[in-house]
């Protein structure tokens, strides 16, 4: 579409610079790299993009819009395979692995307390149910478009579903049938660019 782009690393994804703790913070850490790269595209006239996040990405970017200052930069969000509620993730990902899902959620509690966030490596505790709740329950009102396989083991579509019904004035989903998860695009990259298109057009037209 003819748009300048910067592919951005963050915190210990293998390009970027490693934390402390060298482990992920599930994007309670990492959004402030997307908030980085924000800070760069003005820093060289930039003033409004649009933020493409998979999987975690998505994370980092919603969390982006929700607390930082430079939020006013994003005009919109393409968000693939979101993960918009991680204890809905641990808790498939629990039931993948035949175990209880309420396994899921005693992680996600677990991580919120200072004893289990050391154990495992963390150097701070990770209150990920309440994140997950601003996250879903905060207003949006920055066109959203979600794509996402409808058969997604590992991000369940059911949370995605849940949120674009939340901020149906926002939000557009766009189920795949596909399997895997972050396979939308390899499954139909001519639908999928086609949605994207479609949906950024409506967003700006003529280029705008």
């Amino acid at each position: 579409m003819g748009l300048s782009s910067l592919v951005i690393s963050y915190r210990n994804d293998g390009d970027g610079p490693r934390s402390g703790d060298a482990r992920s913070h599930l994007g309670e850490a990492e959004w402030l790299d997307l908030e980085a790269a924000l800070r760069l595209v003005a820093d060289y006239g930039g003033t409004e993009c649009v933020i493409f996040g998979w999987s975690m990405g998505a994370t980092m970017a919603l969390d982006t819009l929700r607390r930082s200052p430079w939020a006013r930069m994003i005009k919109g969000l393409v968000l693939v395979s979101p993960v918009l509620a991680w204890e809905d993730v641990l808790r498939a990902n629990a039931r993948r692995q035949g175990y209880p899902q309420f396994l899921g959620s005693l992680v996600t509690l677990l991580l919120a307390s200072k004893g289990f966030s050391q154990l495992v490596g963390l150097d701070t505790p990770l209150d990920l149910r309440n994140s997950d709740r601003a996250r879903i329950e905060s207003s949006l009102s920055t066109p959203t478009l979600i794509l996402h396989n409808r058969n997604d083991w590992s991000v369940p579509f059911e949370t995605s579903s849940r949120f674009a019904t939340t901020h149906k004035s926002s939000v557009e989903l766009i189920g795949f049938d596909c399997t895997g998860h972050t396979q939308e695009w390899n499954s139909d990259p001519v639908g999928w660019d086609l949605a994207v298109r479609r949906w950024y057009e409506d967003l700006f037209p003529h280029g705008s």
